[in-house]
């Protein structure tokens, strides 16, 4: 629990007391100096983005440098919300952060980043301060230059806005009004911004599941609140791309009336239009069958309590080794059916020497490459992985592994305990046919992809061979 007081300079309660309703505000102007404990207390949880370096921090900044005394006319300023608040006197009020998703600041988490970066740049080296780009990172320069922030000398005149949102009692009905409405507040202000579906997504727990079903050092890498990953020093990967392969199962619990609602993606789209696969997910776990707000608590995060969704999202953490497997072993697969796989400009030969040769010689190199090729999700390089190819081109392979699921008590399972060993299996028969669809496509990544056939043509191979 965090509990510190904010003193402002001017303010005005809203609405006036004997007024129905479950949320209060003060609102008005306080000083850069009342903001060290707010900063203190690691507030960002509530607000669904995630604050960083960029160009409207930057902005920022310089609003905060150069006229310093306009800060609190030109920026809309932040919004704190918080379930118990305590109005004192001389305009003071002590703040209480104890419950998550309701307390902290809903809105204004860039303007508090570059607050807190104004500051610390007034204690520490500039070359050290322009390496500061995420919220985590000022955080620890925090940490160790706190002492020395808090003896800076703060002029009058250097304010922000502030408006606090409380409940206007304590009982638990008034509470749990509350709860709700500052979820909607998040929302509703952050619209405005174009917060991501997927930063709710992940406030409301609906990516819990998919965190504990992937392996760890992937769920690592996956951005469930954009901008954010734990492992800062590895290709990043987007939620997006996570709940699209979702819809491998959930497609086949919806063909078989599994689910509560009419509710699917076309294979296509899985590859094409993630938004949509992020909305219709949203759409699926936010019915009153598939999540709850724990406790009951309106506003709380939401627990899923559908086994077979549970099932789909559990079966979701083998499909990104799943997709590198396909991508590693097709090529080679391929040509074991008397095929060139390397014979189209879209796919690169990794050979560092003969890329060398050939440009030695002014010859085209243009079926070269001397950059390493990876797998899409674990980036695992091999001696198996000759080529550097789109992604798109095996798509539909990845698709198609739904023919490889069975339902089970309502639940999705895979078909064998050995998934991988039968993917490899039925790869080895399908990909040399699916060379007439590679064909009739003219190896055009995108069109191949984008194909309903190509899906069709697939699962057909996995289901048949």
């Amino acid at each position: 629990m965090s509990s510190f007081i904010i003193k402002f300079s001017d303010v005005a309660l809203q609405p006036s007391a004997n007024t129905n309703g479950a949320v209060q505000r003060a609102i008005g102007f306080v000083n850069l100096q009342q903001l060290l404990s707010l900063i203190d207390s690691k507030t960002l949880a509530p607000n669904p983005r995630s604050a960083k370096k960029n160009a409207i921090v930057d902005g920022i900044l310089g609003t905060l440098n150069d006229t310093p005394e306009l800060f609190r006319f030109k920026s809309k300023g932040l919004l704190i919300s918080s379930h118990k608040v305590e109005p004192l006197q001389r305009n003071r009020f002590r703040i209480e952060f104890s419950k998550d998703f309701v307390d902290g600041v809903l809105d204004g988490g860039h303007n508090l980043f570059a607050i807190a970066l104004f500051l610390l740049s007034q204690v520490m080296d500039p070359k050290e301060v322009r390496k500061l780009r995420v919220w985590e990172q000022v955080d620890s320069a925090w940490a160790k230059y706190r002492a020395e922030i808090g003896a800076l000398d703060f002029d009058e005149e250097d304010q922000v806005s502030v408006e606090l949102i409380f409940p206007s009692s304590q009982d638990e009905e008034t509470q749990d009004l509350f709860d709700q409405a500052a979820f909607d507040i998040s929302q509703a202000r952050n619209a405005n911004t174009q917060v991501k579906t997927e930063a709710f997504q992940n406030k409301l727990g609906f990516y819990d599941v998919l965190k504990e079903a992937l392996p760890e050092e992937l769920s690592k890498r996956v951005e469930w609140k954009p901008g954010v990953v734990e492992t800062l020093d590895a290709k990043p990967i987007s939620v997006r791309d996570i709940v699209a392969l979702a819809w491998i199962p959930l497609n086949l619990a919806s063909e078989k009336k599994l689910l509560p609602i009419d509710i699917s993606v076309l294979p296509q789209n899985i590859y094409r239009n993630k938004g949509e696969c992020s909305d219709k997910f949203n759409t699926l776990l936010m019915h009153e069958d598939v999540t709850q707000p724990i406790g009951g608590k309106a506003g709380q995060v939401r627990q899923i309590h559908h086994k077979t969704i549970e099932s789909c999202l559990r079966l979701t953490g083998d499909l990104p080794n799943l997709v590198d497997l396909i991508y590693e072993n097709f090529p080679k697969l391929y040509n074991d059916g008397g095929f060139r796989f390397g014979r189209r400009t879209v796919v690169k030969m990794y050979d560092p020497d003969k890329l060398k040769q050939l440009k030695a010689e002014k010859k085209d190199a243009a079926g070269y490459t001397s950059m390493r090729p990876t797998t899409p999700y674990f980036q695992r390089m091999s001696k198996k992985l000759k080529y550097k190819y789109p992604e798109a081109l095996i798509i539909p392979f990845v698709t198609g592994l739904s023919s490889l699921m069975e339902v089970h008590n309502g639940q999705i399972f895979w078909i064998s305990d050995d998934i991988e060993d039968l993917v490899l299996e039925k790869l080895s028969r399908a990909a040399p046919l699916f060379d007439g669809q590679l064909d009739a496509y003219d190896w055009d990544p995108q069109r191949l992809a984008k194909s309903p056939s190509s899906h069709k043509q697939a699962a057909s191979y996995y289901r048949v061979l």
